[in-house]
Parts: structure tokens; C-alpha cells; sequence
């Protein structure tokens, strides 16, 4: 019983999360171009869904990203894929490198390394996915790494003043209901800890 009561949780957390990642992938598309938001508010899900859900978040932000790519970015079903390999970026290093302390948004130090967290990623995330579009040819590079710059500096704020709110508004009723993840950290903690019989 306890087994399926998992999967259900994990699937619900899978589908909550694309279903998200992709309503707010369309409300991204009020600062864009054809093939590309400017607006990332995806970034916000991604400073959060990993800490508070780990793998099964994962899941449902690659999904909700693929989505987004074809319907608001109005990516080719075949190119759709850049999206998700940018999500797998900035998720695996929120998740991994946000540590335990910071996880909680409660301290200063504890809010400092988030938000240099979320920085780097949203600067690696933002390179991963400009390459990617001049790799595919979707963008010259000249016209690519422009957008580098205005980018980064659009979304830093909003990741930066969201994501803390949320996880110190919303976190304490997850660890209530038993599906707070706690980050890379915290899940590899629970994994070590044998259950009790």
C-alpha cells in the first residue's frame, strides 16, 4: 500500500510540476521573440521544484519544458529538445549545489548562497541555451550573445526576490504533508538513514 501511495505521489508531483513549468512558460511570452523568451519565469519553478521535490520534479520541469518549447517558443518538434537540456542544467545545479542550510531561506548567509546559486545557474542555464540555439542554427551568434547580457539581468531579480519568498512560504506545509525533498542534500541524508522496521 505504502509503494503505490508513493508512485501516486510521485506521479501527481510529475504532472503539478509540467503542467506549471508550462503555464508559466506561457506567461513568459510577454517579453520575447519568435523563437525565444527573454522573460524566463520558468526560472522561478526551477529555484524551487528542485528543493522541494528532487528527482520527480525533475520529471515534470523536462516535460513542462518540452511543451514549452513547441507551443510558446513555437520550436520544431525536433528541436523542442534544447529547452529540456537547459532545464537538466539549471535543475542539477540548483539541486546539488544548494546546501542544506540555504535550502531553508531562514539566514542571511543562508539567503546569500541562494542567491549566488540561482545567479550561477541562471548564468549557466542562460549560456547553455544561446549555444544551443546557434549549435541547431534557431539563432546567429551575433545575434545570440547579445541577449546574454539583457537576459541574465531581467531574470536575476525575479529568481532572486521569488524563489526565497516562496520556499519560506510554502515549504513548511510540504514537510506537513510528507513530500519535501529539502534538496540534493537532504534526499542523499534520508537515503543513507535506514527505516525503521
Amino acid at each position: 500500500m505504502k509503494s503505490n501511495q508513493s508512485k501516486a505521489k510521485q506521479v501527481s508531483i510529475m504532472a503539478m510540476t509540467a503542467a506549471l513549468f508550462a503555464i508559466f512558460f506561457y506567461l513568459s511570452k510577454l517579453i520575447s521573440l519568435p523563437t525565444f523568451t527573454f522573460l524566463y519565469l520558468p526560472i522561478i519553478l526551477l529555484g524551487v521544484i528542485p528543493i522541494w521535490f528532487g528527482w520527480g520534479g525533475l520529471i515534470g520541469s523536462m516535460l513542462g519544458a518540452y511543451i514549452g518549447g513547441v507551443y510558446v517558443e513555437s520550436l520544431p518538434l525536433h528541436l523542442a529538445w534544447v529547452e529540456v537540456t537547459t532545464v537538466v542544467i539549471i535543475y542539477a545545479l540548483n539541486w546539488l549545489l544548494i546546501p542544506r542550510f540555504a535550502a531553508e531561506a531562514k539566514t542571511l548567509k543562508g539567503l546569500i548562497v541562494l542567491g549566488s546559486v540561482y545567479a550561477l545557474s541562471l548564468l549557466v542555464g542562460t549560456i547553455a541555451i544561446l549555444w544551443q540555439f546557434v549549435a541547431v542554427g534557431l539563432f546567429p551568434a551575433e545575434i545570440a550573445w547579445p541577449l546574454l547580457p539583457g537576459t541574465f539581468a531581467l531574470n536575476l531579480p525575479i529568481v532572486i526576490i521569488a524563489c526565497p519568498a516562496l520556499i519560506r512560504a510554502i515549504s513548511p506545509r510540504l514537510h506537513a504533508w510528507g513530500v519535501y525533498a529539502g534538496g540534493f542534500a537532504g534526499w542523499r541524508a534520508r537515503k543513507a538513514t535506514p527505516n525503521p522496521l
